[in-house]
């Protein structure tokens, strides 16, 4: 299709876009939103739904991908509308049918894939496969579980990171949670809600709510600007900035007094993961804090859930005048330590899951990767020269990267491109063998969840081994893990929520 494709379908949804309201068209989306999760509500929303379309999943005819949704919401906001449109006899596009949708979406997926293909004429087909994974594994996982609430407010809502969006944004971190807990639950069940309506029953002031919407939502006519400025450029359509990801919430009306969510599950995400927004400008104090507290979060999830075997923190070996470090967590067996695993608490850029070529753009964070490969090896060949004293490696030691965010997901090319990187640097180095230089498993700390949650300590490692050198090299964790095993488990820390959200605690009492 190519170039004139991509203009073709391009035109096609420009022209539909700018012949519509936005706020009717926000509506709509809401109930296809509300529809797919279930609600029977959203029958009444939409003159055309099939009853086939409630709780419709993924590979579903009547299902529209979560991720191509925000892209229309997205493309929305950002496409001027039509020269004269809104005044006089004027052609508008339906906002009650869910065939508008699913025609929008026909169009979005043909610009798109209109677009892979000008971008595999001259990209290799794994940056592609990384950038997909990138857009929609997040959505086909969710971020409403307690671990993922739970290790985000460990991370981005404790100590200075806590202290520094306490002072710059004049509120306590836990009533703007408490504050966007509730806007996400009625928003969840509403088209919208009106922006003075009292909070007082949760105890928050009117003065706390709008420090709140300051960080969630945006007025209309400022998201239409913000959309298009963030938007603009030949990004391909799928990849480029969305502003649900700073603002969940578009406020409408002259005083912007009716509050709509298009998706509001991005307000779960905006108050956990999206936290990052509020202190990344903290300072490397900040993200020295950060660090630490993943390692140790890293650490202790370990330690709790992968009995009979010992898991430990990093350890000091050598000599006084030639003192060395060990990776960060080292998992023991009868034989040795088994594994050794390296925390990397970085966050992505969006150049980091997007860009043409994200090792460049991304340098920094891919290099930190590349580090945590070299100083496994170098533990390793220092074990094996006898260096690391009591410190014994089990011959078949497996070593990981545990990440905070999703690096390397499906991303081969980019860990080809890691892997050289450390290898240069062992190279420079010395002294490390190819014996040393084990092959190393990728993991978001997700997936490591769901993994353990899932099965035991040794189907986890296993599953490493399997994503590091077996037939499911490259896979996600997750994926290969699942393949052959099933169980659950409960989230070890999920009554620790309450200890950083205390107005949580009423709630675990009650569940």
């Amino acid at each position: 299709m190519g170039r004139l494709g991509r203009d073709v379908y391009r035109r096609k949804l420009e022209r539909y876009l700018s012949h519509s309201f936005d706020e009717p068209i926000i509506s709509l989306i809401s109930a296809l939103v509300a529809a797919q999760s279930g609600s029977q509500n959203a029958l009444a929303m939409m003159q055309d739904l099939p009853p086939e379309a409630l709780g419709a999943e993924l590979g579903s005819p009547y299902h529209i991908p979560l991720w191509s949704v925000e892209t229309l919401v997205n493309e929305l906001l950002a496409i001027p509308k039509a020269k004269g449109f809104g005044t006089g006899r004027t052609r508008v596009l339906n906002a009650e049918m869910f065939q508008t949708l699913r025609a929008l979406q026909g169009i979005l997926i043909k610009l798109e894939n209109a677009e892979d293909g000008m971008f595999l004429e001259k990209h290799d087909v794994f940056y592609e496969m990384a950038r997909i994974a990138q857009r929609q594994f997040p959505w086909q996982r969710g971020v409403t579980n307690a671990p993922h609430l739970y290790r985000s407010m460990l991370l981005y809502g404790t100590g200075s990171a806590r202290e520094y969006f306490e002072a710059s944004a004049g509120i306590s971190l836990s009533d703007f949670v408490k504050t966007g807990a509730c806007m996400s639950g009625a928003l969840a069940g509403n088209a919208w809600v009106h922006r003075q309506r009292s909070l007082s029953e949760i105890g928050i002031s009117p003065e706390v709510r709008e420090a709140t919407l300051r960080k969630l939502a945006i007025p209309h006519v400022e998201a239409r600007h913000l959309a298009a400025r963030m938007r603009k450029g030949h990004r391909h359509t799928a990849y480029r900035p969305s502003i649900l990801r700073d603002f969940p919430i578009i406020a409408f009306g002259e005083q912007d007094e009716r509050l709509r969510a298009p998706m509001p599950e991005l307000i779960m995400y905006r108050y956990t993961s999206g936290l990052y927004l509020d202190v990344v400008e903290g300072g490397s104090a900040v993200w020295t804090d950060i660090g630490a507290r993943f390692e140790g979060y890293v650490l202790e999830y370990l330690q709790t859930m992968m009995s009979p075997y010992e898991v430990i923190g990093e350890q000091v070996y050598g000599p006084k005048k030639a003192r060395h470090r060990t990776p960060d967590v080292l998992v023991s067996g009868t034989d040795g330590i088994v594994a050794v695993i390296e925390c990397k608490s970085k966050r992505m850029s969006f150049d980091a899951r997007y860009a043409d070529d994200p090792v460049t753009s991304a340098s920094v964070g891919f290099d930190e990767l590349a580090k945590g490969m070299f100083q496994i090896w170098r533990f390793i060949s220092h074990a094996r020269r006898g260096l690391t004293g009591d410190i014994k490696v089990d011959p078949f030691c497996r070593g990981a990267i545990v990440t905070a965010d999703s690096w390397l997901t499906m991303a081969s090319r980019q860990a080809e491109q890691v892997i050289a990187t450390a290898m240069a640097m062992a190279d420079a180095e010395g002294n490390i063998d190819e014996g040393d230089r084990r092959e190393i498993a990728f993991c978001p700390i997700d997936d490591v969840e769901y993994v353990l949650q899932h099965g035991t300590a040794d189907s986890f490692l296993d599953a490493c081994r399997e994503v590091s050198s077996g037939e499911k090299k490259g896979f996600m964790l997750s994926v290969a893990h699942a393949a052959t095993r099933e169980r659950q488990r409960g989230y070890p820390f999920k009554d620790r929520i309450a200890d950083v959200l205390p107005w949580m605690r009423s709630a675990f009492e009650h569940d």
